[in-house]
């Protein structure tokens, strides 16, 4: 003869914790390489800084000569104060571009 138990009557905690995050890692894990997560870096460290549309502007001139110059764009993470000024107006620019675009958008969706 067979006896069965209703597995809910049992109380056995087989979870050991839940991380709700562990998929979006396991993604991001696989996918992401110092590039991307340079790129990462470089968005964070952008909005910590806070520099005027204008002087965002100069920057930028001055980062396109910088290129020009050495072959490549300033660096956010540098140990030169200059190069990582200039950076930083680069991503402020950036910042304020994409901030006004999204704005057209949100007048063009609102007014028709």
């Amino acid at each position: 003869m067979r006896k069965f138990v209703n597995v809910r009557d049992l109380d056995i905690d087989l979870i050991d914790r839940i991380n709700p995050f562990d998929a979006a890692y396991a993604v991001l894990a696989k996918t992401m390489d110092e590039k991307s997560l340079r790129q990462v870096q470089a968005s964070i460290a952008a909005k910590k800084v806070s520099i005027p549309e204008e002087e965002a502007r100069g920057l930028a001139k001055r980062a396109l000569m910088f290129k020009n110059e050495r072959g490549r764009l300033p660096d956010i993470n540098s140990a030169d104060p200059w190069e990582k000024l200039m950076a930083q107006g680069v991503a402020a620019l950036a910042r304020y571009h994409a901030q006004a675009k999204a704005a057209q958008v949100q007048r063009e969706v609102t007014h028709g």
